[in-house]
């Protein structure tokens, strides 16, 4: 890949290019087969195994729902009507976010996840009262998303 060059005139590096959005338009849905067809084979695979796990608990139901022009659609898991997570695409890799409030937080061992769930959590954002994670679905990401997802059904349950 070439580097650009900074302009002479302005004398300053140029603007990295931003993340190009999978699905940025709001009149224009996709279908939930659409998000791992953008993926490489691995990554779509990926993100069906995430689907199947999340289409397979007890009252979760998948929808579409559009974040904004900047994230886009995203497939989105509701229990009931208690939002659980969602799968979005971030620069043409699948991405689960979820958000833990302070309960389900304490109740996950942090170290028997993978280096990636404690990255996630680590850059976390939110509040203590309610942390957002953003899981990459590559490499352990997947295991821990499911993992994260069944302490937070669980503590769901209870209420």
């Amino acid at each position: 890949m070439k580097k650009s060059q900074p302009d002479p005139k302005r004398g300053a590096e140029p603007k990295a290019a931003s993340p190009k959005v999978a699905f940025p338009k709001k009149n224009q849905p996709p279908s939930a087969a659409a998000f791992a067809a953008r993926l490489p084979l691995s990554l779509g695979k990926r993100l069906e195994m995430a689907r199947t796990f999340l289409l397979k608990q007890k009252g979760v139901r998948e929808d579409l729902y559009f974040y904004g022009p900047k994230t886009g659609w995203a497939l989105r898991y509701l229990l009931g009507e208690q939002p659980l997570c969602s799968l979005v695409l971030h620069e043409e890799s699948p991405v689960g976010i979820v958000s833990l409030d302070a309960a389900s937080t304490d109740t996950i061992d942090w170290k028997a996840l993978s280096d990636v769930a404690r990255t996630a959590k680590k850059h976390a954002h939110g509040s203590p009262a309610m942390l957002w994670l953003d899981i990459p679905l590559a490499g352990t990401g997947t295991a821990d998303f499911k993992a994260i997802l069944r302490v937070k059904l669980a503590t769901l349950g209870e209420g």
